[in-house]
């Protein structure tokens, strides 16, 4: 990270008790000139934070923000020792989890990434995730796979179960399932799932499973999402303990990685099925300028989408999916 980088990050950190602090405070506690603190305000409201300046007080934030806290989500972990590491500023933290895998190969089962904000977050199919600082959730975990990459067929279908079963837990209505890996809200998206693979096909191989939660999206934002989508903040009413939700969330991932590494995704397709979006309804499945319509059957044992399609139940592993008719 560049000398600018870690100043305003700084910055970031100093203004997140929402206080206000003026530019001569900021700028003697790192070190630069009110010039300067001016310059890095700007380069923070382009990380998507909503700082602003009153004449005579200083800056400050719109609202506090609860910073990711290494200290305090460990301290929740049910196995700390599958380490946790926090980042401010990423590429993608997808990205930073790779770079650790070519410098450590003995990474623990588990071990995870999580960051602030990411400059070049992605979905699926090249997507961009828009990453806002210090609002969302940007979550990376390795995962071995002995078996090869394929035994990471339905591994989507295992994260999306357990993603959906923890903002279900914490009083959230309404959470479901869109094959192969959305989570949504009342037909809005919250969540999405990103898994990429590296290794052999029947040989070993592991998974970088990238994770991207809504928390509270800023609204004084345009961002650049083209499908509806809500945040854990609106959908409770009320603010979320970020620390807090990521340390539930990865005590639960680790407990359906181990569940899906002994049993496959049987424990699984039951628990989907009660937050899936598609079951019994019309969809439309793409592949390129192809499509297939027909009536959705739920999930297979291996993960496939099951459609009734002229009246013979098909399997589909991949595939855009969506409702032909919205309600």
């Amino acid at each position: 990270m560049s000398k600018r980088n870690e100043r305003v990050i700084k910055v970031i950190e100093l203004l997140a008790d929402g206080e206000f602090h003026s530019g001569q405070t900021i700028g003697d506690e790192i070190g630069v000139t009110r010039t300067a603190i001016s310059q890095y305000i700007k380069d923070i409201q382009g990380l998507g934070v909503d700082v602003f300046r009153v004449t005579g007080k200083g800056y400050r934030l719109a609202k506090a923000v609860e910073l990711l806290d290494e200290d305090i989500i460990t301290r929740e972990l049910k196995a700390p020792v599958a380490n946790i590491e926090v980042e401010r500023v990423v590429t993608s933290s997808n990205d930073v989890l790779r770079e650790r895998l070519r410098e450590n190969k003995e990474l623990n089962a588990g071990y995870a990434v999580l960051a602030e904000a990411q400059t070049a977050g992605r979905g699926r199919r090249g997507k961009a995730w828009y990453s806002p600082f210090a609002s969302n959730l940007y979550l990376s975990m390795y995962w071995p796979l002995e078996h090869g990459m394929s035994g990471a067929m339905g591994l989507s279908v295992a994260i999306g179960t357990a993603l959906a079963e923890t903002l279900a837990e914490d009083g959230m209505e309404g959470v479901q399932l869109k094959w192969p890996n959305d989570i949504l809200v009342g037909g809005k998206k919250i969540a999405g799932i990103l898994i990429e693979l590296e290794g052999q096909a029947t040989d070993s191989a592991h998974a970088i499973i990238g994770i991207g939660i809504n928390l509270r999206m800023p609204d004084w934002l345009d961002a650049p999402i083209d499908q509806p989508w809500t945040d854990v903040e609106t959908e409770l009413n009320g603010r979320v303990e970020r620390n807090q939700l990521v340390a539930k969330l990865l005590n639960k991932l680790r407990t359906a990685l181990q569940a899906y590494d002994v049993e496959g995704l049987a424990p699984f397709i039951e628990r989907w099925s009660s937050f899936d979006k598609l079951q019994e309804r019309a969809v439309r499945i793409q592949f390129g300028e192809k499509y297939i319509s027909g009536v959705a059957k739920g999930i297979s044992e291996d993960g496939a989408l099951l459609v009734e399609v002229a009246g013979e139940v098909k399997r589909f592993h991949a595939g855009e999916v969506s409702l032909r008719y919205e309600s």
